[in-house]
C-alpha cells in the first residue's frame, strides 16, 4: 500500500457500503481459517489446553493478520477482492502506519477499554476514603451505569451511520481518520445502497427506543435500591425514626416503638425471638 502520486491521488473515490462490508466480510472468513488451522496444529502437537485462554477469541488473530497486511502496507484479502484501499479522503492520501495501528486496535480493544475504564472510575468513586458527598456517589454512579448500558448502542448507531452515507465502517476507523476508496473494479448496483441505507434508519429506530427503555429500567432498580436503603435506616416499625434501640438478636427499633411492642408481646418485632424488657439496649453516638 503506498501513497498514489501525481493526478491519481485527486481521482480517490469514496468506497460504497457494499464493498465495504464485501471486504471485512472476506477478512473474517479468512482470518477464521487462520485460527481454525492454529487449532488443529495445537490438537497435532497436544498443546490445545495451553493455548486455550489465548484462541478463545478471534482479537489474537485479527492482529496477526494486521500486522501481515495493513501493519506492512498492504492490501488486505477483502480489499483486493473488491478493489478498494484504506484512505484518509479528506486529503486524498493513504493514511499513516500510525492511524492505520490506532483504528486497527480501536477495533479490536475499544468496546472492551471503554467498559474497563468506566469499571475502575466506577470503583474509584465509591472508595471509602474519596472526599465525594453521598449525593455525588448516587449521581455519578448512575452516570456511569447508564454510560455503560450506551457504550455498546452507541457502536450501533455509527454502524447505523455507515449503512446511510457510507463512510467509516467503525468509531475506530472515523476516530482514525481512515476510510476506503475504490481504485480498481466494477460497483455494485445501486440498489444495494438504498437497501442498507433502510437498514441504517431502522436500526437506530429500534436502538433509541431500546436505549430508553434500558434507561427506564436502570432508573426503577435505583430508585428501588435508594428506598431500600432509605428503609432501612429507619425504625422498621413506625418508619420514621431513626432507630436507637437494638434488641439481643440484634434488630434495631427506635426506643418508644420497641418498648410499646415489648409491653404488648415479648418478642422481636422483626424475627420473634424472645426478648425481655430488660434486655433491650439504648445505643449512644448514633
Amino acid at each position: 500500500m503506498t501513497n498514489t502520486p501525481g493526478k491519481k491521488s485527486s481521482r480517490l473515490r469514496c468506497a460504497n457500503q457494499a464493498e465495504i462490508l464485501r471486504t471485512h466480510q472476506r477478512d473474517d472468513e479468512f482470518i477464521r481459517v487462520i485460527k481454525n488451522k492454529f487449532v488443529d496444529l495445537l490438537h497435532q502437537f497436544g498443546k490445545y489446553k495451553n493455548f486455550l485462554p489465548f484462541i478463545q477469541g478471534e482479537i489474537p488473530f485479527k492482529l496477526l493478520y494486521f500486522i501481515f497486511t495493513t501493519g506492512l502496507g498492504n492490501q488486505t484479502l477483502g480489499e483486493e477482492y473488491t478493489g478498494i484501499i484504506q484512505a484518509n479522503l479528506e486529503t486524498k492520501k493513504v493514511p499513516s502506519l500510525s492511524a492505520r495501528i490506532f483504528a486497527s486496535l480501536l477495533e479490536c480493544f475499544g468496546e472492551q477499554g471503554v467498559i474497563i475504564i468506566l469499571n475502575r472510575l466506577k470503583k474509584t468513586i465509591n472508595n471509602p476514603d474519596n472526599e465525594l458527598t453521598p449525593q455525588a456517589i448516587i449521581c455519578l454512579n448512575k452516570l456511569i451505569d447508564k454510560l455503560k448500558i450506551a457504550v455498546p448502542y452507541l457502536i450501533v448507531i455509527h454502524k447505523s451511520l455507515f449503512y446511510i452515507y457510507g463512510r467509516y465502517y467503525s468509531l475506530g476507523r472515523r476516530l482514525a481518520g481512515v476510510d476506503y476508496a475504490k481504485v480498481y473494479g466494477k460497483r455494485p448496483t445501486d440498489g444495494v445502497a438504498w437497501g442498507l441505507r433502510f437498514l441504517g434508519f431502522a436500526t437506530i429506530i429500534q436502538c433509541i427506543l431500546r436505549i430508553c427503555q434500558d434507561a427506564g429500567k436502570l432508573d426503577n432498580e435505583n430508585n428501588s435500591i435508594e428506598s431500600i436503603n432509605q428503609d432501612t435506616n429507619k425504625c422498621q416499625l413506625c418508619l420514621e425514626a431513626i432507630p436507637t434501640t437494638t434488641t439481643p438478636c440484634g434488630h434495631l427499633f427506635c426506643w418508644c416503638c420497641l418498648g410499646d411492642w415489648l409491653k404488648a408481646q415479648a418478642k422481636c418485632p422483626y424475627c420473634r425471638e424472645h426478648v425481655a424488657s430488660s434486655r433491650i439496649v439504648h445505643l449512644m453516638n448514633l
